[in-house]
């Protein structure tokens, strides 16, 4: 099995792991601060005062609808389109708005800045996050295709296999003694276990089952089964 492609994938899901991890925390930390910042504005503009983290709440519940949906989206290598990412856009602006206003209110930049970071970097992570996670989607698919059909090569090749025909030895010879027709008879046993085997090969990276891989081979379902396990089986070692 190439132990580099092996390594490299198990690194990207890693990554994607981390990556999605990031998101979440950044999200939470966005909200956190929003509401501590935006609740004061809003209840100086409401007749009950005791609200005002409801409109925050509100605006950053929309923020994690958002990033739910996208990252369900992106598992399956799909785009939201554009409503999606208004939508992300017009609620990232608001948690801006409800976090800036109250100082730019007094004229004060400083607090301008200092509150615009949160928001700013959510809008941000709302937009990279669904590319990233587009981007490692379509690299794992390649390396666990590229490792199945290794690992699933390897797995119907005998052990310890060099691809030579059969040997004859004396007690198999012929009548003759020649032995041809033994060794005849073993090229053409191993060129059916190797036809064989390809089409095992072929039938499993179809994705057919047992079943319809034994009637469409010609061979027993207990043999497709047992090689289908062995393949399973190495598979779970390359995981």
């Amino acid at each position: 099995m190439n132990t580099d492609v092996t390594s490299e994938l198990r690194s990207i899901r890693n990554t994607r792991k981390t990556v999605n991890a990031a998101v979440w925390v950044i999200t939470g930390g966005a909200i956190l601060f929003s509401l501590m910042t935006g609740a004061p504005l809003v209840s100086e503009h409401s007749e009950w005062q005791w609200t005002g983290w409801v409109l925050p709440a509100l605006v950053d519940a929309a923020l994690v609808l958002s990033l739910s949906a996208d990252a369900v989206l992106s598992k399956h290598g799909l785009k939201g389109g554009r409503w999606p990412t208004a939508f992300r856009w017009v609620t990232g602006l608001a948690s801006l708005f409800l976090n800036t206003w109250g100082s730019y209110a007094v004229d004060d930049w400083v607090g301008v800045g200092i509150h615009s970071i949160a928001p700013v970097i959510l809008i941000c992570t709302s937009e990279v996050a669904p590319i990233y996670r587009r981007k490692f989607r379509d690299l794992e698919l390649t390396l666990t295709q590229e490792v199945t059909v290794t690992v699933v090569t390897q797995a119907l090749t005998p052990k310890g296999s060099n691809g030579n025909a059969v040997t004859p030895n004396a007690s198999n010879a012929d009548s003759n003694g020649n032995g041809n027709g033994v060794t005849n008879g073993g090229k053409r046993s191993n060129a059916n276990a190797e036809k064989n085997k390809a089409a095992i090969r072929k039938a499993f990276l179809a994705g057919l089952n047992p079943t319809e891989a034994a009637k469409e081979i010609g061979v027993s379902r207990s043999y497709v089964s047992q090689r289908y396990a062995e393949i399973r089986q190495e598979l779970e070692k390359a995981a």
